[in-house]
């Protein structure tokens, strides 16, 4: 049962979360093993986001999310696109709480993203990963936008 829940908890950041998506042209991929300075910036602000998460912590986790940011929530019994911040921090602070009672902490979860892709559009990155379990893959999709400099 531990185990299905650990898989249940990585579905819970299936969150597609969306932050004001603007329309642009791409730009062109890096070399392999060399990152683009804006997509190292990325990764380092998907590395906090899942610091966070993994340590079932609302306060760093709340952050990460823009005041008009949704989230697809896919456990029962909340399948439903969260529709602001408010909700999303409302919903994971209620998940956070079952998780931290059910698991020893501080980190509380070890959800490890792999393969991450991130795509870099103007002022908008598009991060693309999955979490890998005995029986299933979830697939992830984080929109940010960068504002005033910061992702």
């Amino acid at each position: 049962m531990r185990r299905k829940f650990g898989m249940r908890a990585a579905a819970a950041v299936t969150c597609i979360a969306v932050m004001s998506l603007s329309a642009a042209r791409a730009q062109p991929a890096a070399p392999a093993g060399s990152p683009q300075p804006e997509v190292a910036e990325v990764q380092k602000v998907i590395g906090g986001f899942m610091e966070a998460l993994n340590a079932a912590d609302i306060e760093r986790f709340s952050p990460f999310f823009a005041p008009d940011a949704t989230v697809f929530f896919p456990l029962a019994p909340i399948f439903l696109r969260l529709e602001d911040k408010e909700q999303i921090t409302k919903v994971f602070t209620a998940f956070f709480e079952t998780i931290r009672k059910r698991h020893t902490g501080p980190q509380y979860m070890k959800l490890v993203p792999e393969d991450l892709r991130v795509q870099i559009y103007k002022d908008t990155a598009i991060a693309t990963f999955h979490f890998k379990g005995s029986d299933l893959v979830s697939r992830r999709t984080l929109v940010l936008e960068r504002k005033a400099g910061k992702w």
